[in-house]
């Protein structure tokens, strides 16, 4: 029995959520069983994704065990989680096909088959089990806890991703720089789609003095997110930098256009525009840095500069 993991939404770096594609809807079709491989009718299937905290579906099974889901944006990663009062609730991590339909099918445990030497969960799954106790601590506060619940899971299955992602992000906020890096290492190796872990692991090899690799985590996180608003407006720096300008004023527009409450970019862009004798753009991304952040780093310098573009 394939058993997934419990989303990380309070572990992953803070994300954008993209907005729904119809090109890339999906389907899934499964059916849900007991152990002996009867269908199992009225089992709650419930569909979740951190990367839209928003998001949730959920089905029931029919009389025949079966189920029928759409997802109109299968290019995020999907959690599922089958429940049924007298079963042992079952959870799994999933990628569904994009124009396709993904076939998932499920089998759940009776509370007494356990201990009447019905089949057992594996080691994967069992770690899987320790995993989420470890979330459920995280949520509640008790990181000391929830860091000891993911090591025993990655002891019983060092093969876990999620695992070793979860340490690396409860290392890299004790400031243990050296830790943050083993651990996000192994689970990039382990499941390269966690892409997410990038930034954080660039920062911790900045600040841990290893700007070889450093660099190479900030390549990675480039090349896996080259479109999102942090990324052109680093680049938009990059060029303002540079006294490229124009450029500049590219990224830095691109940036405000995808996040259009980004700060920080809506002062560069004024910046930029200011150098570029560009008065009524220079005045309008100032003021809106002001809006948005009135006591921000560069409040005084956005004060400062208005009077020079009305």
């Amino acid at each position: 029995m394939k058993t997934g993991t419990r989303a990380l939404a309070a572990l992953l770096l803070a994300s954008l959520a993209a907005p729904l594609q119809g090109g890339a809807q999906g389907r899934v079709n499964g059916k849900v069983t007991d152990f002996a491989g009867a269908p199992v009718e009225g089992v709650i299937i419930t569909v979740t994704t951190a990367d839209i905290k928003t998001f949730k579906v959920s089905v029931k099974t029919d009389k025949r065990g079966q189920y029928g889901i759409i997802i109109n944006d299968a290019t995020h990663n999907y959690h599922m989680r089958f429940e049924k009062d007298g079963f042992i609730a079952a959870e799994r991590d999933e990628k569904f096909k994009i124009g396709d339909v993904t076939v998932i099918d499920q089998k759940l445990q009776k509370p007494a088959e356990v201990s009447s030497g019905a089949p057992q969960l594996s080691a994967n799954d069992t770690a899987i089990q320790v995993f989420n106790e470890g979330v459920d601590l995280l949520k509640a506060g008790d990181k000391p806890g929830a860091e000891a619940k993911f090591q025993s899971a990655v002891a019983k299955n060092p093969d876990l991703p999620q695992g070793w992602q979860a340490l690396a992000t409860l290392a890299y906020e004790k400031k243990d720089w050296a830790k943050a890096l083993e651990y996000g290492q192994k689970a990039t190796d382990l499941d390269p789609t966690l892409t997410s872990l990038y930034g954080m692991m660039g920062d911790a090899a900045t600040r841990s003095g290893d700007k070889k690799a450093a660099a190479e985590w900030k390549k990675k996180f480039e090349e896996a997110n080259p479109d999102t608003p942090e990324m052109l407006y680093n680049k938009g720096i990059e060029a303002y930098n540079s006294k490229k300008l124009p450029e500049a004023e590219t990224m830095l527009t691109r940036a405000v256009e995808a996040k259009p409450d980004f700060a920080l970019a809506h002062f560069w862009l004024g910046m930029t525009s200011f150098s570029l004798n560009k008065k009524a753009a220079a005045r309008e991304h100032l003021q809106k840095y002001l809006e948005l952040d009135p006591n921000g780093s560069e409040a005084s310098t956005a004060k400062e500069i208005l009077p020079l573009v009305k």
